[in-house]
């Protein structure tokens, strides 16, 4: 069984940072332990940096208008990546779960069937929704 998706508009209050009602929580679980964790971050971080392409409008040349947008999007991303598994566990507190749950599940599954540890997971702290 899948959990419910989120929305476009809350998947993107989701994506800057803000809290989903708790009818997505085990979405949220499954976001943050997915075996394509890393690319969910990335996607979300990659909405976070589209503000940077007004940049665009300043005036000024092309080129240092471009060289500005690939410096934002360079530092960006390094902190970003640097920092995953801090904001990814953050946003899981964020919702509900406990301290570290996120490393625990990926531990886990790596020698087993991850949704089946994910779906584990979710059940036993539905009763906790907060």
């Amino acid at each position: 069984m899948r959990p419910r998706r989120p929305g476009p508009l809350r998947w993107l209050r989701y994506a800057v940072g803000g809290t989903l009602p708790d009818q997505y929580r085990h979405w949220v679980l499954h976001d943050l332990t997915a075996r394509t964790w890393v690319l969910r971050h990335f996607a979300r971080v990659m909405v976070l940096f589209l503000p940077l392409w007004l940049i665009l409008f300043v005036p000024g040349p092309l080129s240092l208008r471009l060289s500005m947008i690939a410096g934002g999007y360079l530092t960006g991303l390094y902190f970003s990546l640097s920092f995953m598994e801090d904001a990814s566990e953050r946003r899981l507190i964020k919702h509900g779960y406990p301290v570290g749950l996120n490393r625990r599940i990926r531990e886990e599954a790596r020698g087993g069937d991850r949704d089946e540890i994910v779906a584990m997971y979710a059940a036993y702290h539905s009763d906790d929704p907060r």
